[in-house]
């Protein structure tokens, strides 16, 4: 009995070993849960479906869907949630060392046995040597649980997300505002500045909302009421594109303007449906999500990282007006003549302990909105912040050359749900623009 225990624990490690050499040209993804361990272990039938999509200099790409079954024999669960993903680098051709892309992990668990359907998502980098092959460790975070939907139940039917006909990705670059100084109520000149520093890498985060229905609830009503009442938003749930980047601008704001520092990048807006198929006959679910952030942006090369490109502008950015609907005042700061207040300060006063790993809220949505999007999805941010965001901030002043005023530094008039460990997360407002107000 001891041999034949012996014999099939090396059979074992032999298949894992093997089955873990990530393929030339592509990788290997390892699902694990929360805690890092294999995802499995939900019931004695189950199988897990994945959908993985990646971030390009050219868009969001769908690399592949794969299907795990449960292995092992009566509560034994042996099941390897390892994924094979080839062919990565025809879409990522070439990868600085100084700049890694995003993949997007979603993940539907099939508990046929207690009759459950599980939502997830996961995410992870893709670097220059990572495109050399590699194994990646994805842990999962399940959002969702429901009872599973009859046809789901057979065997042959399969669930993926698809992007919707209005969906919009930036071709060519965008000026992205990443600082609004509105000074139309000010008494003298508002000077505000951003920098970055290639020291810590940079992150350009997305924002997903999930909900149903949302193509018909997006057409009427009002786009604050309908965006509140209709999706749960999480902040920060993946990132297309970080780097370790260099940026500084200043913008001189005079009383009566309005002004703002932008960066050239991709913004875009993925509006996905939820297909139940079977074969190639699918047909929607309900459940939809939105999806926005940044895919690239525009920098050339420096020493040890990149320079962003980008500038100031004086008079109102080039987006949909609906999004200064979605923001309310968040930290009231008085400034004296000729002082000034960091924008690590405003930013901490805006979003709090919960929300402070966001950073500045870029307005992706309103972008959108301005090249067709809905409405509702004005109120949408994605996010910019370096990764070890909480000990370190991205940094800036702002400056009052006149006389003493009061500046408001806005926040989202929603909420953003953020993971803040195993099996936990909390909701906050979060920096909006981010739009700054004098008077």
């Amino acid at each position: 009995m001891l041999s034949i225990l012996i014999l099939t624990a090396l059979l074992i490690g032999t298949g894992v070993s093997a089955e873990w050499m990530p393929p030339d040209g592509g990788i290997r993804v390892v699902l694990t849960d929360e805690n890092g361990k294999m995802l499995r272990g939900f019931s004695g039938d189950y199988e897990i479906q994945v959908q993985i999509d990646v971030a390009t200099p050219s868009g969001i790409k769908t690399l592949g869907h794969y299907r795990i079954k449960r292995s092992g024999f009566w509560k034994f669960d042996t099941t390897r949630s390892v994924l094979k993903v080839e062919d990565i680098r025809k879409f990522l051709s070439s990868i600085s060392e100084e700049k890694r892309y995003g993949i997007r992990v979603s993940v539907w668990v099939i508990d046929r046995e207690n009759g459950q359907l599980y939502r997830g998502i996961g995410s992870d980098f893709l670097s220059a040597e990572d495109l050399r092959g590699a194994t990646k460790r994805v842990s999962v975070e399940l959002l969702e649980k429901e009872p599973l939907p009859k046809p789901a139940r057979e065997r042959w039917y399969y669930y993926e997300w698809r992007p919707a006909d209005d969906s919009w990705e930036a071709e060519e670059y965008v000026k992205v505002p990443i600082l609004i100084i509105d000074n139309r109520n000010g008494k003298g000149e508002l000077q505000g500045s951003v920098s970055l520093e290639a020291s810590y890498k940079t992150e350009f985060s997305a924002t997903i909302a999930y909900g149903i229905d949302l193509e018909k609830k997006f057409r009427s009503g009002d786009p604050v009421n309908v965006l509140s009442s209709s999706v749960d938003i999480y902040g920060k749930r993946w990132v297309p594109v970080e780097g370790n980047y260099y940026f500084g601008d200043i913008v001189d704001v005079p009383k009566g303007r309005m002004g703002y520092i932008y960066i050239w990048a991709k913004p875009y807006y993925r509006h996905e449906k939820e297909y139940l198929c079977e074969g190639a006959k699918c047909s929607e679910t309900g459940r939809e999500r939105i999806d926005v952030g940044i895919y690239d942006v525009k920098a050339s090369k420096g020493v040890h990282g990149y320079i962003i490109d980008g500038g100031a502008s004086i008079g109102s950015p080039g987006f949909d007006w609906t999004f200064f609907k979605f923001t309310k005042e968040g930290i009231l700061h008085p400034l004296e003549e000729n002082k000034g207040i960091t924008l690590k300060y405003l930013l901490k006063g805006t979003s709090g302990d919960c929300g402070v790993k966001f950073g500045i809220g870029i307005p992706v949505g309103a972008i959108a909105v301005a090249f067709g999007a809905p409405a509702p999805v004005a109120g949408l941010t994605a996010s910019l912040q370096y990764e070890n965001a909480g000990s370190i901030s991205i940094d800036g002043t702002i400056k009052e050359n006149g006389p003493t005023i009061t500046i408001n530094a806005t926040k989202s008039s929603q909420k953003y749900k953020f993971k803040t460990g195993w099996f936990s997360s909390c909701s906050a407002e979060i920096p909006m623009g981010f739009y700054i107000k004098s008077g």
